[in-house]
């Protein structure tokens, strides 16, 4: 019977979400992220464990089906968790690719400079320049973040950090707030409004 009115709830929030509602939506994913973490844990390759957590998978998981709920087409619940299913199993493989080629680059490395070949030594510059590129862009990305951040309310910042980062429930979130859950909720969505403003005015 719990689980009959589950699904009820979650076909319903599907309805309300694609009918523009945020708090349907915000439902929605609360709802499912214990059950993709059990995803996440079964299907994380012992090569990816040790730089991996299972919790930031969810996470990741979470905010593209946030930010791309419009690409949702299904109607039940069997469509919406077979969808953060496909989410999260494509962020797996983004994450093997990235540690494949990690790898790759860190052999390459250590091929010892006398015995490298003329046909060697450019792909090993190569590798390093393109590693740097990512590298300056990546902090360039994490410094316009933090920037973004510090511009925010303490309160924006504090709801950001619990939810987002550290993955509390919004019910969690409330305690330190003293406020509901569902206050909570409408201050983490202004703060995330707010930051996106930031990061966007800030290119």
């Amino acid at each position: 019977m719990e689980a009959s009115r589950l699904t009820e709830k979650i076909e319903r929030w599907i309805a309300e979400a694609r009918g523009g509602s945020c708090p349907a939506l915000d439902w929605l994913l609360e709802a499912c992220s214990r059950y993709l973490l059990v995803v996440a844990n079964r299907e994380l390759c012992a090569a990816l464990r040790s730089r991996l957590d299972p919790v930031d998978v969810v996470q990741d998981t979470l905010m593209k089906a946030w930010r791309h709920f419009s690409q949702f087409q299904g109607e039940t619940e069997a469509d919406w968790l077979a969808w953060l299913r496909q989410i999260l199993r494509n962020n797996l493989a983004n994450e093997r690719r990235r540690h494949v080629r990690t790898a790759m680059r860190s052999t390459r490395r250590e091929v010892p400079l006398a015995k490298a070949t003329l046909t060697q030594l450019p792909d090993l510059a190569g590798c390093t320049a393109a590693t740097s590129v990512r590298q300056a862009r990546e902090q360039e990305r994490n410094e316009a973040l933090a920037d973004a951040m510090q511009r925010l309310p303490a309160h924006y910042q504090q709801v950001l950090h619990l939810h987002t980062q550290e993955g509390w429930t919004f019910a969690q979130v409330g305690e330190p707030l003293h406020c509901s859950a569902d206050a909570a909720r409408k201050l983490w969505r202004r703060a995330a409004d707010e930051l996106v403003q930031l990061l966007g005015g800030a290119r």
